[in-house]
């Protein structure tokens, strides 16, 4: 179980990102997919066609890597993203599901050189396991991880997705307000009300979507949460 809570908004170019920090200090010895592949311990193939076709991960090592949600492979035709978060097993060979055919929330290296400037304003909190992040007062998504190391790695990813979303919409109109407290409110509730429905997990670990006002999947394994993505409904992730 993680017990975490919102910290001080933090405020740019109308965008406002709440840290979601932990309360307690959970331990989960997972590697990320980025770091796994950099250390030779997974690689991704594509096998067979069919549309979208299939990619078979293999993990030599012998810790779970986590694969997210969203995350692009390379095909032989087009790139692909992933649909939901796995934990690759140690020492496994695992088929991963695709669906998306965009580039998702996780920025490549050369998006994010085009925001550095930007990033002093979404600092990276001791303990932070997340964000919540508005347009406005429009939901744009929450990510939150197990651990402060998980998240750690992938804070900047997730500030540059959500930094080229308020960039593409312009600057916010005059009389718009930020985002408050009251809206995690509102969020909170629309998360309590959703149907969480169990789907098939390819990989460790029990995964299930959240449908409702806000939409997305919670992956969690022996109790503990792994990776939770909520969107709009009707957004895409």
């Amino acid at each position: 179980m993680l017990l975490a809570f919102a910290d001080s908004p933090q405020r740019h170019e109308g965008l406002t990102v709440f840290p979601i920090v932990a309360a307690d200090e959970p331990k989960l010895s997972y590697l990320l997919m980025t770091d796994a592949v950099r250390r030779g311990l997974v690689t991704v193939e594509e096998k067979g066609g069919g549309n979208p076709p299939h990619f078979v991960a293999r993990n030599r090592g012998s810790e779970p890597v986590l694969l997210l949600d969203c995350e692009t492979f390379f095909g032989m035709q087009e790139n692909h993203t992933t649909n939901q978060t796995i934990l690759l097993g140690p020492d496994s060979v695992t088929q991963v599901p695709t669906s998306c055919m965009d580039p998702g929330k996780w920025s490549c290296e050369e998006l994010e050189r085009r925001f550095l400037e930007s990033y002093t304003q979404f600092p990276l909190l001791e303990s932070q396991v997340g964000i919540l992040a508005f347009l406005g007062r429009q939901l744009l998504g929450m990510d939150a991880l197990g651990t402060p190391d998980l998240y750690a790695s992938v804070h900047r990813r997730l500030v540059t997705g959500h930094l080229m979303t308020a960039r593409t919409a312009g600057p916010p109109g005059a009389g718009e307000t930020p985002a408050e407290v009251d809206d995690l409110q509102l969020l909170a509730m629309a998360l309590q009300g959703a149907e969480r429905v169990t789907a098939p997990s390819v990989g460790y670990g029990e995964y299930s979507t959240i449908r409702g006002e806000v939409t997305g999947g919670e992956l969690r394994h022996n109790g503990h949460l792994v990776h939770l993505s909520v969107f709009p409904t009707g957004a895409v992730a």
